[in-house]
């Protein structure tokens, strides 16, 4: 005859919640009543059916994770960092990647509200407030990384990206650069925008004029920063450095940049932002503004666990994590 969690509990002589939260390590057990449950889970070879589980506690033990792009190492390490996290709660992740479509957010939002997760982590465009305030009135828990969406009341785990921007640019002018190309992400999100704004904030407060072509678009992949840089580059535009809104950009402006015969730094500085692991294993080493980006997910996924717990948001709801300056060898200051 198969053990169920009812069995369990009333041998040990507890509630089924009590052993619930024994089976995902929850904090809120007296150490005495864990080791009792714990000793029947063994004696009996106890494991859960996930679905009788969800049943019996009204929860599917199902996290939501939406990306834009899985293939970058930021969001991959996010993703990482996520699921280190709530599996040590017992909980499932599922990820979905979104390619920066907001039509792909909103079906990622369709699927996940279709399989009933406990909670959604997601990093998401403007576009898709609607859903997000949706998603609120029906009571399902979000909370959002790396972007956020201005208005809704979802806490928040980011870096302040206009002053992070502005110091990578600030950095530059003041190692004697005045002509910045700035790469931008997609200005359709919180992070692409404010770190636009950031450099041209720097510009100004340095007393450099703005320069519309050296303002580039790209999407935060490599080949939007690569095939925009590679139009620069055909027009002789005059530049001495490039700030990209990521490094998975700026390693596509040195793609660019060496196929024009430039050398870096030599030629042109690049600077980029997050500190992923590519950005230490490329030649030269890329400067960048550091994000701790495993510390993102896992703040993330226990803001969730927090909420799920306590049925309450964090305040301030917008959490924000410092970055830093590392320097590499990509930057050369110049007269």
């Amino acid at each position: 005859m198969r053990v169920t969690i009812k069995d369990i509990a009333n041998e040990a002589g507890v509630s089924i919640t009590t052993v619930s939260r024994v089976l995902n390590n929850r904090e809120d057990v007296n150490e005495k009543t864990r080791e009792k449950v714990l000793k029947i889970i063994e004696k009996y070879n106890y494991n859960p059916n996930s679905v009788a589980r969800s049943l019996v506690m009204n929860k599917t033990y199902t996290i939501g994770l939406i990306v834009p792009d899985i293939s970058n190492p930021f969001f991959a390490e996010i993703a990482r960092a996520v699921d280190d996290e709530l599996r040590g709660y017992g909980y499932s992740v599922l990820v979905c990647n979104t390619d920066n479509k907001k039509q792909r957010e909103k079906e990622s939002i369709d699927l996940l509200r279709s399989k009933q997760v406990d909670s959604i982590i997601g990093s998401f465009s403007y576009d898709i407030y609607e859903e997000i305030f949706k998603l609120e009135r029906e009571g399902i828990p979000v909370v959002q990384i790396d972007r956020f969406v201005k208005d809704s009341k979802a806490p928040a785990i980011i870096v302040d990206n206009t002053s992070s921007a502005y110091l990578a640019t600030e950095y530059l002018i003041k190692k004697g650069h005045k002509k910045i190309v700035h790469i931008a992400g997609d200005l359709n999100t919180n992070t692409g925008y404010c770190r636009a704004e950031g450099y041209r904030m720097a510009l100004e407060d340095n007393n450099i004029d703005f320069n519309e072509e050296l303002f580039l678009q790209g999407d935060f992949g490599l080949r939007s920063a690569y095939l925009a840089l590679k139009e620069l580059l055909e027009k002789e535009a005059s530049f001495t450095a490039v700030f990209a809104s990521n490094d998975l950009m700026a390693i596509g402006a040195y793609e660019a940049l060496r196929e024009y015969g430039l050398k870096i730094p030599e030629d042109v500085s690049v600077f980029g932002h997050d500190n992923s692991l590519l950005s230490s294993l490329v030649k030269p080493g890329l400067s960048t503004m550091h994000q701790p980006i495993y510390k993102l997910g896992k703040k993330a996924a226990r803001v969730v666990i927090d909420i799920l717990k306590d049925n309450k948001y964090p305040e301030p709801r917008r959490i924000i994590i410092k970055t830093s300056l590392v320097e590499r060898a990509s930057v050369k200051a110049i007269n």
